[in-house]
């Protein structure tokens, strides 16, 4: 019989005993398991070992085989032309076969080792491969998609594996039949088991810096192989706006509008929800339905790019382009007035433009509204957005106080408003409430309290005005109402009787105000009515 060196196994074909987790057996003197596999060669089905002992010679050695979930053996092989080498160290990584393998059925079995058996000094070796009992084996693989792309970042891999059963030469599934897989452009590999109806399924996940991929499946000596092509998608970028040489004030926000699609597996275009540039420090996001829409800074003359973020999903499109001329400083703000409200919401209202020149439609500009406390230094307490050529108003997120400096400001154009002076006379309602808070239904409840208002640092009385009673029946769904309404005396103290009708909550308010001070109320007063 013929003996098989180690070089002459084919380099696809990898133990299942040094990939696949098998009983722990004695080895015998520390050395390494041995390899054992299957071998077809015309027609008949073999046992191949490969010698990993310096403790035993390969004459010594007996194969026994058994099915994977039983212990008892079918077969014992002995190995062919163990005499080509005289001693272990020299047969050291050869490899045998053993006669033909009778079994009865087709399947996978077990193979051990089992050296100078019987003898006092017995080595065994269990599970150290497998012997696929099958003819003519074939493997068919299929994926779920032909390419990664995109559209399929992941895939399922099926394989079915045939062969033809030694017996009955019939064709059928080959169950329970592993096999080693590999890809190694995304650096995996393992192993595979049929099930009982000869299949497999693998996923296989991929992302942008993937590249054609091909997964390889051995079992014995055979061989398949499954490509997987890197589909890069064309990516389309089209820009509605602007285009050409764009003139504009320093500081304006020039609109910057498009769209961003690609062309699908399918062949259709669809839109892209991605990042896109626009020059050198700016970005936005297209939407889901792949259209952007943002602002261009102007502070200088330059050619500006518009392109989507690379990408290796797709091939990159040519960047959309335009210049802006040199700016210009012309922005201005005219018309401009503010005024605080008696809740003390500040609000300007005025007009952007610029004093020479143009700018592109749809232009803005980023506009601050600032404030000085008395002694302080200006802040921010908010921006808005004003187009050039049009009005605006805007209001202040930050409640004016007694009487603080407010201006607007351009942000991105450098340009101070005039600044104004805002504010009223605080006033509060004090020492409030209804009084009984328990009583029966048809008895009388006063409203009372004291309204002062602040000179400088000092409150004082503020008599003469109109302080108002509301109510909201405790009943759920029930609004404020304005029940009636009092003056209050030369010492700002007022009070007014009402008939108790129901349960519910009581407060005073007063907001008949001048422009010179702002409203004010009191606290929410419960009245159990029995």
């Amino acid at each position: 019989m013929k003996k098989f060196t180690a070089a002459m196994a084919t380099s696809l074909v990898v133990s299942a005993a040094t990939l696949v987790a098998v009983p722990a057996a004695h080895a015998g003197g520390g050395d390494p398991r041995s390899r054992t596999d299957t071998l077809l060669e015309g027609g008949k089905i073999y046992a191949r070992y490969e010698h990993m002992s310096s403790g035993f010679h390969p004459k010594d050695v007996t194969l026994k085989i058994h099915e994977q979930d039983d212990t008892k053996v079918l077969a014992s092989l002995r190995l062919d032309d163990t005499e080509s080498c005289s001693d272990a160290d020299d047969c050291y990584e050869d490899t045998f076969r053993s006669g033909p393998v009778t079994l009865p059925a087709m399947g996978s079995y077990v193979i051990d080792v089992v050296a100078r058996e019987g003898q006092p000094n017995e080595v065994v070796q269990r599970s150290t491969g497998f012997l696929n009992y099958g003819l003519n084996p074939k493997l068919t693989l299929t994926s779920s998609h032909p390419r990664i792309s995109y559209d399929h970042p992941s895939l399922e891999i099926t394989g079915s594996l045939v062969a033809e059963d030694p017996n009955t030469h019939e064709v059928k599934p080959f169950a329970g039949v592993g096999m080693y897989y590999r890809a190694r452009e995304v650096f995996t590999d393992g192993w595979k088991w049929t099930d009982e109806a000869g299949r497999f399924t693998q996923s296989a996940s991929f992302h942008e810096r993937s590249t054609d991929t091909t997964y390889e499946y051995m079992f014995d000596q055979q061989y398949e192989s499954l490509g997987l092509p890197f589909h890069k998608q064309e990516l389309k970028l089209k820009a509605d706006t602007p285009s050409g040489t764009v003139t504009a004030p320093y500081g304006s926000d020039v609109p910057v509008r498009g769209k961003v699609t690609r062309i699908a597996d399918d062949g259709t275009e669809k839109p892209l929800a991605t990042e896109v540039n626009i020059g050198t420090d700016g970005t936005v996001q297209s939407g889901e339905n792949g259209t952007f829409a943002t602002r261009y800074t102007v502070k200088r003359g330059e050619q500006v790019k518009v392109q989507p973020a690379a990408s290796n999903w797709f091939t990159a499109p040519s960047p959309h382009t335009f210049t802006m001329a040199t700016p210009s400083r012309t922005s201005e703000l005219s018309n401009v007035e503010a005024k605080v409200s008696k809740y003390r919401k500040v609000t300007f209202t005025g007009k952007l433009g610029v004093t020479r020149g143009s700018y592109p439609a749809g232009a803005t500009t980023k506009v601050s509204i600032d404030h000085r406390p008395k002694g302080g230094s200006w802040t921010s307490t908010g921006t808005f957005d004003a187009a050039y050529g049009a009005s605006f108003t805007a209001s202040s997120p930050r409640k004016a106080d007694a009487g603080a400096d407010w201006r607007l400001r351009l942000v991105n154009a450098d340009v101070n408003g005039a600044s104004v002076k805002l504010g009223r006379k605080y006033t509060r309602v004090w020492n409030d409430g209804v009084t009984p808070e328990r009583v029966r239904k048809g008895a009388t409840v006063t409203a009372k309290g004291g309204l002062m208002q602040k000179s400088g640092s000092t409150w004082r009385p503020y008599g003469g005005q109109r302080v108002r009673v509301w109510f909201k029946a405790a009943t759920s769904g029930s609004a404020w109402k304005e029940l009636g309404s009092t003056k209050t005396l030369s010492d700002g103290t007022f009070r007014k009787k009402f008939t108790a009708q129901r349960d519910g909550t009581w407060q005073l308010r007063y907001t008949d105000t001048d422009t010179s001070h702002y409203a004010d109320h009191g606290r929410e007063d419960y009245v159990d009515v029995r």
